[in-house]
């Protein structure tokens, strides 16, 4: 879990050279506390990053929530 991509991004500084998974946010990078700088082309882009890096957090949220409940035990007899 810990390995999981939640964004594929590349600054608007990077280099045209450059590997593209050194720019991958994965949510190791959250639970270990990194810092999430993240240079974009301008205000109006930094407002859409934003807007779609809360929704894949909320998403990852709900899934945790999900899975750490064990559900109801359901018996079916034919």
């Amino acid at each position: 879990m810990l390995n999981a991509k939640l964004a594929d991004r590349r600054p608007a500084n990077a280099k045209v050279d450059a590997r593209d998974d050194k720019f991958e946010l994965r949510v190791s990078d959250i639970v270990n506390g990194k810092r999430d700088v993240f240079l974009t082309e301008n205000p109006s882009a930094a407002k859409i990053y934003e807007e779609q890096l809360l929704g894949t957090l909320h998403q990852l949220k709900l899934w945790i929530e999900d899975n750490a409940e064990m559900g109801s035990r359901t018996v079916i007899e034919f």
